[in-house]
């Protein structure tokens, strides 16, 4: 499965499902919005999206629309950040 996030006026971009040859992409709004509401929900939104895919790639679905890679943005704009930690073992004990 292809997914990307294409340019909106949003902060987080739009989330698309892309076609296995890259030509076409369809927008899933029903499902999520953004790629990070997808992936914070995958257990429901995988088997959504892959069915979407499969759609997409039989050229059954009439909302397609030809996929512009110039138009996308980075997947994850806004992403959470992380950050690790790490003390050494003399910063710990203080010694």
């Amino acid at each position: 499965m292809k997914l990307a996030t294409l340019k909106d006026t949003s902060r987080d971009g739009q989330l698309v499902v892309v076609s296995r040859d890259l030509s076409q992409c369809i927008t899933v709004p029903d499902i999520a919005n953004t790629l990070q509401f997808a992936l914070d929900n995958w257990q429901q939104t995988k088997p959504l999206l892959e069915e979407v895919y499969l759609g997409l790639n039989q050229g059954i679905l009439l909302q397609a629309m030809p996929f512009d890679q110039n138009q996308c943005e980075s997947p994850l704009p806004r992403a959470y950040q992380w950050r690790m930690v790490s003390l050494c073992q003399s910063c710990r004990t203080g010694s």
